[in-house]
Protein backbone atom coordinates (compact mmCIF):
# COMPACT_ATOMS: atom_id res chain seq x y z
CA UNK A 1 0.00 0.00 0.00
CA UNK A 2 1.14 3.21 -0.67
CA UNK A 3 1.26 5.77 2.30
CA UNK A 4 1.21 8.79 0.24
CA UNK A 5 -2.37 7.96 -0.90
CA UNK A 6 -3.73 7.77 2.28
CA UNK A 7 -4.45 11.75 2.17
CA UNK A 8 -6.43 11.54 -1.15
CA UNK A 9 -10.02 10.48 -0.07
CA UNK A 10 -10.24 12.44 3.62
CA UNK A 11 -8.90 15.45 1.63
CA UNK A 12 -11.20 15.13 -1.22
CA UNK A 13 -14.33 14.54 1.31
CA UNK A 14 -14.05 17.43 3.21
CA UNK A 15 -13.31 19.74 -0.11
CA UNK A 16 -16.46 18.17 -1.91
CA UNK A 17 -18.25 18.59 1.53
CA UNK A 18 -16.69 22.15 1.56
CA UNK A 19 -18.47 23.02 -1.86
CA UNK A 20 -21.60 21.04 -1.74
CA UNK A 21 -22.22 23.45 1.36
CA UNK A 22 -21.46 26.42 -0.18
CA UNK A 23 -23.51 25.31 -3.33
CA UNK A 24 -26.39 24.52 -0.94
CA UNK A 25 -26.26 27.76 0.71
CA UNK A 26 -25.64 30.09 -1.64
CA UNK A 27 -27.08 28.46 -4.87
CA UNK A 28 -29.79 26.19 -3.18
CA UNK A 29 -31.98 28.96 -2.62
CA UNK A 30 -32.30 29.94 -6.28
CA UNK A 31 -33.59 26.32 -6.95
CA UNK A 32 -35.76 25.02 -4.69
CA UNK A 33 -37.08 28.59 -2.58
CA UNK A 34 -40.23 29.54 -3.77
CA UNK A 35 -40.88 33.33 -3.39
CA UNK A 36 -45.15 34.47 -3.89
CA UNK A 37 -46.42 37.72 -3.50
CA UNK A 38 -49.51 38.04 -1.91
CA UNK A 39 -52.68 40.69 -2.89
CA UNK A 40 -51.53 42.61 0.25
CA UNK A 41 -47.92 43.15 -1.07
CA UNK A 42 -46.29 40.86 1.38
CA UNK A 43 -43.97 37.69 0.28
CA UNK A 44 -44.56 34.11 0.95
CA UNK A 45 -41.00 32.32 0.94
CA UNK A 46 -41.99 28.44 0.87
CA UNK A 47 -38.89 25.41 0.16
CA UNK A 48 -40.09 22.84 -2.34
CA UNK A 49 -39.18 19.50 -0.67
CA UNK A 50 -38.72 17.96 -4.14
CA UNK A 51 -36.34 20.54 -5.70
CA UNK A 52 -34.12 20.19 -2.17
CA UNK A 53 -33.72 16.27 -2.77
CA UNK A 54 -32.84 16.91 -6.11
CA UNK A 55 -30.49 19.15 -5.44
CA UNK A 56 -29.00 17.06 -2.71
CA UNK A 57 -29.24 14.06 -4.70
CA UNK A 58 -27.74 15.75 -7.79
CA UNK A 59 -24.53 16.83 -5.58
CA UNK A 60 -23.98 13.79 -3.37
CA UNK A 61 -24.07 11.42 -7.08
CA UNK A 62 -21.33 14.66 -8.69
CA UNK A 63 -19.16 14.06 -5.93
CA UNK A 64 -19.14 9.88 -5.79
CA UNK A 65 -18.71 10.41 -9.83
CA UNK A 66 -16.04 13.13 -9.87
CA UNK A 67 -13.84 10.16 -7.02
CA UNK A 68 -14.62 7.44 -8.25
CA UNK A 69 -13.70 8.38 -12.22
CA UNK A 70 -11.24 10.99 -11.47
CA UNK A 71 -9.65 11.61 -8.08
CA UNK A 72 -9.05 7.71 -7.36
CA UNK A 73 -9.02 5.92 -10.44
CA UNK A 74 -5.64 4.99 -10.05
CA UNK A 75 -5.82 3.81 -5.99
CA UNK A 76 -6.61 -0.07 -5.38
CA UNK A 77 -9.52 -1.10 -3.52
CA UNK A 78 -7.44 -1.68 -0.73
CA UNK A 79 -6.08 1.66 -0.67
CA UNK A 80 -9.24 3.49 -1.14
CA UNK A 81 -10.57 1.75 2.20
CA UNK A 82 -7.67 2.46 4.15
CA UNK A 83 -8.00 5.72 3.32
CA UNK A 84 -11.74 6.61 3.68
CA UNK A 85 -10.83 4.63 7.52
CA UNK A 86 -9.15 7.77 8.07
CA UNK A 87 -11.90 9.59 7.73
CA UNK A 88 -14.70 7.81 9.03
CA UNK A 89 -13.23 6.98 12.53
CA UNK A 90 -13.19 10.82 13.44
CA UNK A 91 -16.62 11.56 11.77
CA UNK A 92 -18.18 8.60 13.44
CA UNK A 93 -16.69 9.59 16.62
CA UNK A 94 -18.09 13.08 16.32
CA UNK A 95 -21.59 12.15 15.01
CA UNK A 96 -21.87 9.73 18.55
CA UNK A 97 -21.16 12.17 20.68
CA UNK A 98 -23.10 14.63 18.85
CA UNK A 99 -25.73 11.88 19.31
CA UNK A 100 -25.69 10.77 22.68
CA UNK A 101 -24.09 13.16 24.76
CA UNK A 102 -26.24 15.57 26.20
CA UNK A 103 -24.02 18.46 26.67
CA UNK A 104 -22.49 18.33 23.29
CA UNK A 105 -20.96 22.02 22.16
CA UNK A 106 -23.83 23.26 20.04
CA UNK A 107 -20.79 25.69 18.72
CA UNK A 108 -18.51 22.21 17.65
CA UNK A 109 -21.50 21.33 15.59
CA UNK A 110 -21.65 24.42 14.09
CA UNK A 111 -18.34 24.77 13.17
CA UNK A 112 -18.18 21.37 11.61
CA UNK A 113 -21.04 21.26 9.37
CA UNK A 114 -19.44 22.50 6.25
CA UNK A 115 -17.15 19.60 6.61
CA UNK A 116 -20.10 16.87 6.99
CA UNK A 117 -21.98 18.57 4.30
CA UNK A 118 -21.48 15.59 1.72
CA UNK A 119 -22.29 12.84 4.19
CA UNK A 120 -25.05 15.11 5.50
CA UNK A 121 -26.87 14.90 2.56
CA UNK A 122 -27.18 11.06 2.57
CA UNK A 123 -28.71 11.44 6.09
CA UNK A 124 -31.11 13.51 4.82
CA UNK A 125 -32.31 11.57 2.10
CA UNK A 126 -31.55 8.02 4.21
CA UNK A 127 -34.22 9.90 6.91
CA UNK A 128 -36.33 10.89 3.85
CA UNK A 129 -36.92 7.43 2.89
CA UNK A 130 -37.96 7.14 6.92
CA UNK A 131 -34.68 5.97 8.49
CA UNK A 132 -34.53 7.34 12.32
CA UNK A 133 -32.24 10.15 12.60
CA UNK A 134 -29.32 8.60 14.55
CA UNK A 135 -29.49 5.29 12.16
CA UNK A 136 -29.56 7.61 9.03
CA UNK A 137 -26.24 9.32 10.26
CA UNK A 138 -24.73 6.88 11.59
CA UNK A 139 -25.22 4.78 8.14
CA UNK A 140 -23.95 8.13 6.22
CA UNK A 141 -20.62 8.29 7.59
CA UNK A 142 -19.87 5.14 5.84
CA UNK A 143 -20.30 7.09 2.28
CA UNK A 144 -16.64 7.30 1.67
CA UNK A 145 -16.31 3.96 1.41
CA UNK A 146 -18.58 4.09 -1.64
CA UNK A 147 -15.55 4.93 -3.59
CA UNK A 148 -14.06 1.26 -3.04
CA UNK A 149 -16.13 -0.67 -5.97
CA UNK A 150 -14.21 1.85 -8.19
CA UNK A 151 -10.83 1.32 -7.34
CA UNK A 152 -8.40 -1.17 -9.15
CA UNK A 153 -8.72 -4.85 -8.25
CA UNK A 154 -4.76 -5.21 -7.53
CA UNK A 155 -1.73 -3.54 -7.94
Amino acid sequence: MRVRTLWRVPVFCLLASLLSYWLTVFAGPLFYVNRAANADGSIEVSVDPLRSTLLQIALFLLVLLLGALWAFRSMTRREIACSAALLILPMLAIVLAQLWVPSFPLKVSVFLSPFYNWSGSLSSLLMRCSLPLPAATIIAQFAPLLFVPFGRQKV
